[in-house]
């Protein structure tokens, strides 16, 4: 049977979750253009799976184990691999050691073995300075305890910045310069605890707003000035009724958010998407995209389906993280390649299967850590004759044993499940990764005990520099964190009080605002049409509007 002449859905039953998925005409016709066949797990339990690969643990202090130089990575020193500090890796100073196929063994099993043996880099990325306590960083600059950056400058305990300097506690945002506790803003100077805010500046507590200038409180406001509470002020009136609020106090600003979020709730009408210039497609958080179906922060892309997170791809479909890839089948971060199958972060390969942190590697299947290779299998050199040969044999015993086609199984993941970015999105216990074989990595118990803990002050006005360096308990995990000297310039110079929770349990609380992916029919609030919305039901959003009235009401 030819795929592509199959005009309708097929409905399947995932085999994880035993939910009915359909599988679409477009579906198929890429699905024969890359040789595989379709999946056995809906979209949900795909994501999951690869997602269980995208690790965001916490920074170890450990040594590099080519050098034993002091490093510091998300990869802790039980690790089950060797790391080394990434210009050893990237060097020619030390080779892959490779292993022969054995036909009487699974596949998966003898790349897992090879895993065990190959170095993996201490960090993501290359080309910064004085940015150690980062991962996925590129190109950046003084910048501490943050992830998936490009372009950045003291930019701290952030995720997913590209251009920001001078900002803490951002998430998803480009642009930015001297902000704070910012979610989805773009362009935008002194803005603090703002979401999906644009070409802003001077202004606070804002959502759905676009070039504003010394707002606070505000919503769904344009080309605006001096507002609170969306209500228009003199330039006198508005600094003279903005000292009405202390926002130094670390109480007066837990206050303000939950007001702002009953606001929101009640006041705010809501575009179904955040879909911006992007047509004949579906998903949210979409720039500049075509024809892309089930995708979620996506950029400058065509002809791809069910993705989370790429930019400028082109027939990609089941992928996350991926960048200026082509033809590209489930994989899970990846910069620059052509005609790829279930890989994970790897960086311009062509061709290939089966590859988990290649550089540069073409015609390769089945290896782990190799640069500038090509007709390799479980990093073996082998003739183009023979690679093609055994790759042919490979699949036969993968297919028979039901392997092929799928994504590298949990035991593969490079760290514990807890501590992968599948947690944040697909939260499970324990004895549920136990059962899919996969990792849990224990959390060491917080202790505290011989620390010189400091007491949180509820005024950023009685905090002194004698804080620098010192130890705070982070009062949901228990962990201790401390305050550099110039984090705590930054709260004094934005009467900001001092956070209260550990970094990565700040970024996870932000993340959860933004990463929402199950889609719900509803009705327009204003012309009852039916629409698809991905707002989750739970935060009872009273105002969600088509695009066609959002356009109507938002002026």
């Amino acid at each position: 049977m030819k795929w592509s002449k199959v005009m309708k859905s097929e409905t399947k039953i995932c085999q994880n979750c035993k939910k009915e998925f359909e599988v679409f005409p477009e579906d198929f016709e890429f699905y024969e253009k890359i040789k595989i066949a379709p999946p056995e797990l809906c979209f949900p339990c795909r994501l999951q799976n690869r997602l269980a690969f995208w690790a965001i643990g916490k920074f170890h202090k450990r040594k590099c184990d080519f050098s034993g130089e002091k490093i510091i990575s998300i990869f802790p020193p039980n690790t089950r691999f060797p790391i080394y500090k990434t210009n050893y890796w990237y060097s020619d100073q030390w080779g892959s050691p490779s292993l022969v196929y054995d036909p009487e063994r699974p596949f998966f099993d003898q790349l897992y073995e090879l895993q065990n043996k190959v170095p993996r880099p201490h960090q993501f990325g290359t080309n910064n300075q004085n940015c150690d306590y980062c991962d996925d960083v590129w190109n950046s600059k003084n910048c501490y305890l943050c992830r998936s950056l490009v372009d950045c400058q003291n930019a701290n305990y952030s995720y997913r910045i590209i251009r920001c300097r001078d900002s803490y506690d951002l998430l998803y945002c480009y642009d930015m310069e001297q902000s704070y506790d910012c979610i989805y803003c773009f362009k935008g100077f002194n803005i603090k605890y703002a979401f999906d805010t644009r070409d802003s500046l001077d202004s606070a507590f804002l959502y759905d707003c676009r070039n504003v200038e010394n707002c606070f409180m505000c919503w769904n406001l344009r080309n605006k000035k001096y507002h609170i509470l969306n209500k228009p002020y003199s330039k006198e009136e508005y600094f003279e009724k903005l000292k009405e609020y202390n926002l130094g106090l670390w109480g007066v600003v837990q206050k303000l958010k939950e007001e702002f979020e009953n606001l929101i709730k009640e006041q705010a009408i809501h575009k179904i998407n955040h879909n911006v210039k992007s047509v004949r497609s579906t998903g949210d958080y979409l720039t500049e995209c075509k024809n892309c179906r089930e995708s979620y922060f996506f950029e400058t892309s065509e002809d791809c389906a069910y993705i989370w997170r790429g930019v400028g791809d082109k027939d990609v479909f089941d992928s996350n993280g991926v960048w200026k890839g082509e033809l590209i089948y489930d994989v899970c971060q990846l910069t620059e390649g052509y005609n790829l199958k279930h890989c994970s972060y790897c960086t311009n390969c062509r061709n290939s299967e089966y590859l988990d942190f290649c550089v540069n590697c073409e015609d390769c299947f089945g290896c782990t850590g190799l640069k500038n290779k090509r007709f390799c299998i479980l990093n073996k050199q082998y003739s183009e004759e023979e690679y093609q040969s055994l790759v042919s044999q490979i699949k036969d015993s993968m297919k028979k044993d039901g392997s092929y086609g799928k994504f590298f199984p949990y035991k593969m993941a490079y760290g514990g499940y807890n501590f992968s970015f599948a947690n944040i999105i697909y939260p499970q216990t324990k004895e549920e990764i136990v059962r899919k074989d996969g990792v849990w990595e224990e959390m060491e118990k917080p202790d505290v005990s011989e620390l010189e803990v400091e007491q949180f002050k509820e005024k950023i006005e009685e905090v002194s520099e004698n804080i620098v360096g010192k130890a705070f308990v982070c009062e949901e995990s228990g962990r201790a964190f401390n305050i550099t000297k110039d984090e705590f310039l930054f709260y004094k110079h934005h009467n900001v009080p001092l956070p209260r929770h550990y970094p990565d349990i700040r970024t996870t609380k932000r993340m959860k605002k933004l990463f929402n992916f199950t889609p719900h029919d509803i009705k327009c609030f204003f012309c009852s049409k039916s629409v698809l919305s991905y707002y989750p039901l739970e935060w009872d959003y009273k105002k969600i509007a088509c695009e066609e009235c959002y356009l109507k009401e938002v002026v």
